[in-house]
């Protein structure tokens, strides 16, 4: 420092107050000369003054002087004025303090005030931006926890160990250790045994792993859970659109979902939702939803009358001993069909990429299962009754029927998939009355036309 910033140092320290307050023209005139004074110059000056001036005169700089600052205090002084700034003055400087030196001053934390920094580094950035979204409860963002640890790009595996030691978190440490920059956005992960494999020297940036699955916030919660399956992922990190981690999705919630995903799977396949416990769900509310379905459907059902009504003329006793055979079969047909689009939607097997190959897949499967049962029921009710001419009405309808089971079970999915509905509406109670319909028609069409 050469004589004139030494005695205008002396001045300063001796007149901090009014430098601080900014009461006098003295104290303007000194501030004005601490600003333009190099950053070293700045940080021995403040090695002179209480605590509580040091706070008062870095909290007064802009946060680019506050930063240039930092930079040339010692470790000891770092530390005190970490403890005086609030949360947003010192996510700042911590964000843009180079790592190894951020290393150092955590070296000189106790674990207290570790583990707030690290907070403030990450889970209250996180915090912010949450606070700032309304996450659906069935989202990645609705179900994703913050209790997890993260750690920086730039440190050493030594460096990680030791924080992680100290910091003794009272989570569970997933396997997949999530990775950041700085500014806490995602850039990998590391496994935990890297952490003991590797030399202590190792940069976390060098053995960083590609993360094969990050969720958007706003992304739902089944997709998520076929993603996890899909890569054998333990935890999945979720992310906002600028790449910032948000939170993570560990194992346990995966399961949690698969099974709340598979319980309303099987509810909309029943046609009665019950979104909470059965027994917790009111014995007269329980009754009105179900009523309410079949009652609909009954309705639905009605229609199988009527053409039954206008076919009558060619429907002799004989062949309306077949009606429950036909209609069952049909129903059998479709059902399991649609089984198996839903459960291959469900776990990524079928999807739209293979669309298309799978339906001409269940058309020839469709086609071939129908000349089966069409043999089938033709050589039963020929060897029973001796009725050639009925036999043969019987068996293509019933070929006919198993064809469009076939084809409407793997269809109706895909298209209340396309129209962003769940295709377990296409199982149940609906589909099976849909094709109690169709297969009615059918068959006294069929007999329509070879009878009348």
């Amino acid at each position: 420092m050469d004589p004139k910033h030494t005695n205008t140092a002396e001045l300063i320290v001796h007149h901090v107050d009014e430098v601080i307050a900014g009461s006098t023209d003295l104290g303007r005139s000194l501030w004005q000369s601490f600003l333009e004074m190099h950053p070293a110059d700045s940080a021995q000056i403040l090695t002179y003054v209480s605590d509580q001036q040091f706070a008062h005169l870095f909290l007064k700089l802009s946060q680019p002087k506050q930063l240039e600052l930092f930079e040339e205090l010692s470790d000891y002084d770092k530390e005190k004025i970490l403890l005086f700034l609030d949360d947003v003055h010192k996510a700042f400087i911590l964000r843009q303090t180079p790592i190894d030196d951020l290393t150092d001053i955590f070296d000189q934390l106790s674990d207290k005030d570790l583990k707030k920094c690290l907070e403030i580094l990450h889970k209250k950035d996180r915090q912010k931006v949450l606070s700032l979204l309304k996450f659906p409860a069935d989202s990645a963002g609705g179900i994703m926890t913050l209790d997890f640890i993260t750690l920086m790009q730039d440190m050493t595996v030594g460096k990680a160990v030791s924080l992680l030691q100290r910091i003794k978190p009272n989570i569970d440490l997933h396997r997949q250790i999530y990775v950041t920059d700085q500014q806490n956005k995602l850039v990998g992960y590391i496994n935990l045994e890297d952490l003991v494999l590797r030399s202590a020297q190792t940069r976390l940036g060098t053995i960083l792993k590609q993360v094969p699955y990050v969720a958007l916030a706003e992304v739902d919660q089944e997709q998520i859970a076929k993603k996890m399956v899909h890569y054998g992922m333990l935890t999945v990190p979720v992310v906002n659109e600028q790449m910032y981690l948000l939170g993570v999705i560990p194992e346990d919630t995966l399961i949690d979902v698969i099974q709340q995903e598979a319980t309303e799977d099987v509810q909309r396949m029943s046609a009665a939702p019950v979104t909470t416990s059965y027994f917790e769900v009111p014995f007269w509310y329980l009754l009105y939803q179900r009523s309410f379905i079949l009652g609909v459907l009954l309705i639905f059902e009605s229609v199988t009358s009527i053409i039954v009504g206008h076919y009558e003329s060619v429907l002799s006793p004989f062949l309306i001993m077949f009606f429950a055979m036909l209609v069952s079969t049909g129903g059998n047909t479709s059902g399991q069909t649609s089984a198996i689009a839903i459960q291959g939607m469900s776990s990524g097997d079928i999807n739209d990429s293979n669309t298309l190959k799978f339906i001409r897949r269940e058309f020839i499967i469709g086609f071939l299962l129908a000349v089966i049962l069409a043999t089938v029921a033709f050589g039963r009710v020929y060897l029973l009754h001796g009725d050639l001419l009925g036999s043969i009405v019987v068996s293509i309808a019933l070929g006919l029927i198993v064809l469009m089971s076939v084809l409407l079970g793997a269809c109706l999915p895909v298209v209340l998939k396309r129209l962003k509905i769940d295709p377990a509406f296409s199982a149940g109670p609906v589909l099976a009355t849909v094709m109690d319909i169709l297969g009615i028609f059918i068959y006294c069409y069929v007999a329509y036309v070879m009878l009348s």
